[in-house]
């Protein structure tokens, strides 16, 4: 019996090596994209490890005019883009798209009462909408991204409308 409890014991250390997170990462990269996109589906963050150096530096915007002018202009270049077939520059002009929302909702400070919180849960919308652009654009899926960028465009007046007058 003592010689059935080591071995248990042995094969009990070794399952929990194997299932480490330490070694699930070295898995991943022997197991590339298939991982990675599992973490990326948990990871709100955008991290996508340390080996993926394709994501872009996101611009900040110092007024809310600023980060909605870059909206306009991004969803009419994406649209562009997308006409063209081009699909990869998309994925950055998302990830910067996610940037300006982010800018609006940090300092929408002007918007009051009732329209505050439908700006609240619009932007939130928009910000979904904004990188799941981002991750069809990241999977070259031109359909999707079709689909993603009309989710943001059809956004944008609502959230236009809930601005004071001349704020945007």
């Amino acid at each position: 019996m003592t010689g059935n409890s080591g071995f248990l014991a042995i094969a009990t250390v070794i399952g929990l090596v194997l299932a480490s997170p330490a070694n699930a990462e070295g898995s991943e990269r022997g197991r590339g994209d298939q991982l990675r996109g599992v973490q990326l589906a948990a990871n709100d963050g955008h991290d996508h490890g340390p080996d993926d150096k394709s994501h872009f530096e996101v611009k900040s915007f110092s007024t809310v005019k600023e980060a909605w002018s870059f909206l306009a202009t991004a969803t009419a270049e994406a649209e562009k883009l997308l006409a063209d077939g081009k699909v990869e520059p998309i994925h950055e002009l998302a990830e910067q798209i996610g940037g300006a929302v982010h800018t609006l909702e940090d300092k929408s400070d002007m918007v009051t009462g009732d329209a505050k919180k439908k700006l609240a849960a619009a932007l939130k919308q928009l910000d979904k909408a904004a990188d799941e652009l981002h991750h069809s654009a990241e999977s070259n899926d031109a359909d999707a991204v079709a689909l993603n960028l009309k989710k943001v465009k059809g956004l944008l007046p609502l959230v236009q409308s809930l601005y004071p007058d001349g704020t945007l």
